[in-house]
């Protein structure tokens, strides 16, 4: 009997351990949730202080529901990228992403607005630098639709801290001669120490990884002009004396080109492109000095709108353009590259021809196309008296 007892004693030796492990394991400290760091903490309120601050000055629920930002990565006080300032503005990006109140522009765009300024990262900016900036940007994307624009500095501040300096600038306020002059800019300033772990934590975070590249960016002038009517352009021999290193010749070419007779029909849904913008007529006051420049280009073009007329980066451009032949519901299209150049004007003239029914069929006429591009070596049009 005694094997038995001591098996039953062992059994209920076990049984009792069963019964007590589950409140040892439960008495033992579980992994939870660690603690937010000092790290973490400070960073927290820096994020916290920022949103407050795009909030407090551009948010209103009935006026402006929806707040849209642009934010740069930071960079240090030499306009290059380093890693924390990447980190820092792809979280403020992520933050503001989960609040309804906020939209944020696409890193895609961001970039397209840093080439277009001769600039691969976004350093500190005067208000001169600052207008130019925004200008390119409102001309090239016009329905951009930036009302706040975040930058920031990163640097080494003291013992392993990281210290931060963001500027919160408001993209849709005016600059004007005097602002210009006092280098005043519409803009909230939001600054924190944030401390790391380890000195080689906060040396990781400040190394360059995107070398500041700056390069000054020449303008010229760009005006597109269309002949709308459906009628041919005829190219007159004064065009050969059009050049860019030539001012225009406006005293040899009483007229560049002229409207053809044949019969011809309206075109249909026409559109004009230029790179990523959709272009469309331009519309201007009666009263405007535009309206005068206006009308003695097109009485030298044989034209009758005008598409674009800005100063641009001295670069190539892509000009795409189509209309619909409402005879035959056809679509037609071309494309052509069109360069500006510094200093000077480039015009480009659109004519979309589309012939009438009997000029196809006794003519042998079809609907096309014409591009011409011509170069002046100034940025005035109107002969000087």
């Amino acid at each position: 009997m005694r094997p038995i007892a001591v098996l039953i004693a062992l059994l209920s030796l076990l049984g009792m351990g069963l019964v007590l492990n589950p409140d040892i394991d439960a008495a033992e400290p579980t992994p939870s949730k660690l603690l937010p760091t000092e790290q973490e903490n400070a960073a927290e309120k820096f994020f916290s202080a920022l949103e407050a601050s795009l909030a407090e000055k551009y948010f209103d629920a009935r006026r402006r529901p929806v707040v849209r930002v642009a934010v740069f990565d930071f960079t240090d006080g030499k306009g290059n990228g380093v890693g924390a300032g990447k980190e820092l503005a792809e979280k403020i990006t992520r933050r503001l992403h989960r609040q309804s109140q906020f939209e944020v522009v696409s890193q895609g765009k961001l970039q397209r607005y840093l080439a277009m300024n001769g600039m691969n990262t976004m350093g500190k900016m005067d208000a001169s630098a600052f207008s130019s900036f925004r200008r390119r940007v409102n001309i090239l994307d016009p329905e951009n639709g930036i009302q706040a624009m975040v930058t920031g500095e990163v640097q080494k501040g003291m013992s392993r801290n990281l210290r931060v300096m963001a500027s919160i600038l408001n993209f849709e306020a005016p600059l004007a001669a005097f602002e210009l002059e006092n280098n005043l800019l519409d803009a909230r300033q939001v600054q924190a120490e944030i401390p790391y772990p380890t000195e080689k934590a906060l040396q990781e975070a400040t190394e360059v990884i995107v070398p500041a590249l700056s390069r000054s960016l020449k303008e010229g002038r760009l005006v597109v002009l269309a002949n709308t009517r459906g009628n041919h352009l005829l190219v007159t021999p004064q065009i050969q004396a059009f050049g860019v290193e030539t001012p225009f010749p406006w005293e040899k070419a009483p007229y560049v080109m002229v409207l053809g007779k044949e019969e011809v029909t309206m075109p249909g849904q026409i559109k004009v492109g230029l790179d990523h913008l959709v272009l469309s007529p331009l519309e201007f006051r009666k009263d405007s000095a535009e309206r005068l420049e206006y009308s003695f280009l097109h009485g030298k073009f044989g034209t009758n709108e005008i598409y674009f007329d800005e100063l641009v980066p001295a670069q190539e451009y892509e000009l795409l353009t189509s209309f619909l032949d409402l005879k035959t519901n056809e679509t037609y299209s071309d494309q052509a590259k069109i360069q500006v150049h510094p200093g000077a004007t480039t015009v480009a003239v659109l004519s979309f021809y589309v012939p009438s029914e009997k000029e196809r069929i006794r003519n042998k006429q079809v609907p096309g196309i014409q591009i011409y591009q011509l170069f002046g070596k100034t940025l005035e049009f109107l002969p000087k008296r």
